[in-house]
């Protein structure tokens, strides 16, 4: 069985329809008659706001959140959506809400990370893309005998890029996508190599330009192998596997692999969307080992993964300062520790707390 996110055209459907939501959003942003530079400016956050209804949409159909928030809406539901006193849009913004249920993907709600909050769309595009979600728009959970499960949001992830880059066949804005099988066929010429040469140690790995978690995720799924089997075959490359690994019960392995498992990303809002599907790829592989009876967001015990966000190349390179004048957006993220962040006072009503941040100084501070 093919893998969808190797289907382009159920991919291009799918981002084509999504982009005609940023337009609707952007346009309703804008206001009447806006001049070009004006649809510019309020893209990000059109953008923002229809992909953060893929990843409600993904979650939901994955049984991840508490509330039917656009599939499946029972007319009882409809109607509080059409009644609600700040309407279709605050209804949109409450099912952004539901993603931060996890302490470590609060972050999606910082507005550090995304230009989510720097925008209102109208109640005519929120209600429009609600609609689509709960009708013509397809599933994103499937079946597949090959490749990631959807559980782990390789669809998701791809999405994010596609919806940034407006041009025709775009691949993400500069942002290569990485296809599950290149991954794979690196991490069998990487981690299987050592696996079988540090048996029985912590395996430590790490990529340095993450994007949206496509090979964290893959990581997990061979450290899983690895820890609980002792055996670690390729799965790409015509390679030796690594055997005789000692065996460790999953709840050990959950716990070397939270341990083992680094990332780092310059764009915010994709870390934290790399967070957010490491997260529930680990929670899923808890579940499946029956370390979890339910497999919710707000479930999964509370652990944070290490993903930073910042400039890998100059991290203990520069000292603070001097990192900050290169990158001031991002030193505003960087080193902030797990304290809760203030509340935005104005609409809409998102709920910020706290990020999840890694200190990329260490020595060089």
């Amino acid at each position: 069985m093919n893998n969808p996110v190797d289907d382009a055209i159920f991919t291009r459907t799918l981002v084509r329809a999504l982009r005609g939501h940023v337009d609707d959003f952007a346009a309703s942003m804008a206001g009447p008659r806006p001049a070009h530079g004006r649809l510019d400016e309020v893209r990000p956050a059109a953008t923002a706001w229809v992909y953060y209804s893929v990843l409600v949409a993904w979650a939901e159909d994955h049984q991840l959140l508490t509330i039917p928030w656009l599939r499946n809406i029972t007319p009882e539901l409809r109607h509080q959506v059409l009644d609600r006193d700040d309407g279709p849009r605050g209804w949109l913004a409450a099912a952004i809400n539901s993603l931060a249920a996890h302490p470590a993907t609060r972050c999606l709600l910082d507005p550090r990370y995304s230009a989510l909050y720097d925008h209102t769309p109208t109640d005519a595009a929120c209600r429009d893309l609600i609609e689509w979600w709960g009708g013509d728009a397809p599933s994103l959970e499937y079946d597949t005998d090959q490749g990631p499960r959807s559980i782990t949001g390789w669809l998701p992830g791809d999405i994010l890029q596609y919806l940034r880059d407006t041009r025709p066949g775009g691949g993400g804005g500069g942002n290569a996508q990485t296809p599950w099988w290149v991954a794979d066929g690196i991490l069998d010429l990487t981690l299987v190599r050592a696996a079988g040469t540090f048996r029985g140690e912590l395996l430590r790995t790490i990529d340095p330009a993450c994007g949206t978690g496509h090979f964290l995720t893959r990581t997990i799924d061979y450290l899983w192998e690895w820890y609980t089997t002792g055996t670690l075959q390729p799965r790409q490359m015509k390679t030796t596997g690594a055997t005789g690994g000692p065996t460790f019960t999953p709840r050990e392995a959950t716990r070397r692999i939270i341990a083992g498992v680094d990332g780092c990303e310059l764009d915010p809002l994709t870390a934290a969307v790399a967070r957010l599907r490491t997260v529930i790829t680990i929670g899923d592989l808890m579940h499946r080992a029956g370390l979890l009876p339910v497999l919710r967001l707000d479930r999964i015990p509370p652990f944070h993964p290490r993903i930073a966000v910042g400039d890998s190349l100059l991290a203990g390179v520069l000292s603070k300062d001097e990192y900050a004048r290169l990158h001031p957006r991002l030193a505003a993220i960087a080193n902030l520790g797990y304290d809760d962040q203030p509340a935005a006072a104005d609409p809409p009503p998102l709920v910020i707390t706290a990020s999840q941040q890694l200190d990329l100084f260490g020595a060089a501070s």
